[in-house]
């Protein structure tokens, strides 16, 4: 799959990496904590994934990685000077995305930043996914909470909207990397490949030896009230 490079761009601009202890939260299989690592970064990652983090685990050794949730930042006992959520938010359960927010407040350091990634319920990514896991209401969830940040001591500092470009070798590998955010979506993508396969291949567009589609994205960044 395609590496998130319009992300990695726009992040980029927005923030100076070098030398900051970052908290990633709901790392997967850790890529987005090895890409800050090598910006000199002091990183700490979590996924409530026990799977996800013994396979993040086993390929990189310079980030800290955890079995938690959003919601028990607290737990780590650390204050940073960047939290990510970087494609998380909507996939902390709804009740509990409040009390993550609210951790993450309470451990930045006094001018730390809450960056918050998220797809937007639009384009032919989400039109493919949602055959297989309609997400919409809980990216809209997620998205209320965010506006709603003041209740958190927090304030949006900065929103920005952009495409990011998903790329595959083909249907197979999209199907296995959605597997492997969600175990819930095995049995489904299981008993229903003919028809996804043929789904991918109507949806997406060929270009550069890829199947490719466009997933619009949402980035706000949060800092505290006071």
């Amino acid at each position: 799959m395609s590496g998130w490079n319009k992300s990695k761009e726009i992040i980029l601009k927005e923030v100076i990496f070098k030398n900051k202890k970052i908290l990633d939260v709901g790392c997967g299989d850790g890529w987005f904590s090895l890409w800050c690592s090598k910006y000199n970064c002091y990183v700490d990652a979590i996924d409530p994934s026990e799977e996800q983090i013994n396979n993040a685990k086993s390929k990189i050794n310079n980030v800290n990685f955890f079995i938690s949730g959003g919601e028990k930042i607290k737990s780590l006992k650390k204050n940073y000077d960047l939290i990510y959520f970087f494609n998380s938010l909507h996939h902390i359960p709804k009740e509990l995305m409040a009390q993550s927010l609210l951790e993450s407040r309470e451990s930045l350091n006094k001018n730390g930043l809450v960056f918050i990634i998220e797809p937007i319920a639009e384009g032919n990514f989400h039109n493919f996914v949602k055959i297989i896991d309609d997400e919409t209401e809980v990216r809209n969830i997620a998205y209320q909470q965010i506006k709603d940040c003041k209740k958190f001591n927090l304030q949006i500092k900065k929103e920005i909207f952009y495409n990011e470009i998903k790329s595959f070798d083909n249907a197979e590998s999209c199907l296995n990397f959605l597997k492997k955010v969600d175990k819930n979506r095995v049995d489904l993508i299981k008993n229903n490949f003919k028809y996804l396969f043929n789904e991918f291949n109507s949806l997406s567009t060929f270009n550069n030896n890829k199947y490719e589609f466009i997933q619009p994205m949402r980035l706000n960044i949060l800092s505290k009230t006071n």
